[in-house]
C-alpha cells in the first residue's frame, strides 16, 4: 500500500494516534478519503478522454497499419522469405525457414513448402465445397 510496509503503516499509527486527538481521526480520515476517490476519478476521466482521443483520431488504424507497412518492408528486405498458405487460404510470409529444418537443401525446402501448400489448399477446396446431401 502505497510503498509502506506493515510495520511501518503501524508505526505511522500510533505516531496519528499520539500527535492528533482521537476525535480529530474521523474527519482526518474522511479528507483523505475524498482526496483518494477524487484522485482516483481525475485519473479514470483524463484516462476515459485519452481512449476517446485515440478513436477519433483513429490510433489504432494508424498503428496497424504501420506495423503491418514494417513488417512488408522487412519481408522485401529479407532474401530468403517463404510463403506458406495455411488451411484457411492465409498467406504466411516466413524467413528463415532453413533455419527450422538445416538437413535440407534449398530446392528441397522449395519442393516440401510447395507440397504442403498444394494440401492445404486441396483441404481447403473439399472444406469449402457445399454439402449435397
Amino acid at each position: 500500500m502505497f510503498g509502506f510496509s506493515l510495520t511501518e503503516l503501524i508505526l505511522t499509527l500510533i505516531v496519528a494516534l499520539i500527535f492528533i486527538k482521537p476525535q480529530d481521526l474521523p474527519e482526518i480520515a474522511h479528507f483523505f478519503g475524498k482526496i483518494f476517490y477524487r484522485g482516483k476519478r481525475l485519473f479514470s476521466d483524463l484516462k476515459k478522454s485519452l481512449k476517446e482521443m485515440e478513436k477519433e483520431f483513429g490510433v489504432d488504424d494508424l498503428r496497424q497499419e504501420m506495423q503491418r507497412g514494417i513488417a512488408e518492408e522487412k519481408a522485401k528486405l529479407e532474401e530468403d522469405v517463404t510463403v506458406i498458405v495455411d488451411i484457411y487460404g492465409n498467406e504466411h510470409h516466413v524467413s528463415n525457414v532453413k533455419e527450422v529444418r538445416p538437413d535440407m537443401t534449398s530446392e528441397q525446402m522449395k519442393e516440401e513448402v510447395k507440397k504442403l501448400n498444394d494440401e492445404n489448399s486441396k483441404s481447403l477446396q473439399i472444406k469449402n465445397q457445399p454439402n449435397r446431401d
